[in-house]
């Protein structure tokens, strides 16, 4: 069985594919959003996961707050290259849905901690 430090390499692969992934779809001239057809949960769907690929790849409170701004200023720079494009726009919106789901996930992982080490 690997070990979470041997799988560290992986998860910052995916990460970064996944980076690229989101990328890919926030600037294509896209008409309807891929996946669900309310934007906002492709948002949050896209940085919870995202939060999640972070924490696999650098673990432990050190490093959340540092993965939580980068991936705030992710999102961010998303809405800002947006803004200059045609088809898309600048959306605070937007943003919140991706905090929301990066503070969702931290959330979800606090609880998951808390719940294993009661039982």
């Amino acid at each position: 069985m690997m070990s979470a430090e041997s799988l560290r390499p992986v998860f910052k692969l995916a990460l970064a594919v996944c980076v690229i992934a989101v990328a890919y779809l926030a600037f294509a001239p896209l008409e309807t959003p891929p996946l669900f057809t309310y934007d906002k949960s492709n948002h949050l769907l896209a940085f919870f996961v995202m939060a999640w690929l972070a924490d696999m790849s650098w673990p432990g409170r050190r490093y959340a707050l540092s993965r939580w701004g980068w991936l705030l200023a992710y999102g961010m720079l998303i809405e800002l290259v947006q803004r200059e494009l045609p088809l898309r726009e600048f959306s605070l919106l937007d943003f919140a849905a991706d905090a929301l789901g990066i503070g969702l996930y931290s959330i979800g992982r606090a609880a998951l901690n808390r719940f294993r080490f009661e039982h």
